[in-house]
């Protein structure tokens, strides 16, 4: 990565910080933003209560 990339990152890290207090680190945030994009394009399923559909039967079928 070039410098002028990794410093339009570092301050863009920065402000994402800033937003979220409630990040307490740098490695917290990096591990958010990370997540977030890889559930909003479907590298990871997102994050959701109850069974998989494979799991549904007439036992659990409320």
């Amino acid at each position: 990565m070039t410098e002028f990339y990794a410093e339009k990152i570092e301050t863009a890290l920065q402000s994402y910080m800033s937003d979220h207090p409630a990040t307490l680190t740098r490695q917290d945030a990096i591990s958010t933003i990370l997540e977030n994009w890889f559930a909003s394009h479907g590298y990871l399923p997102p994050q959701q209560e109850g069974l998989r559909p494979e799991d549904l039967d007439a036992s659990n079928d409320d």
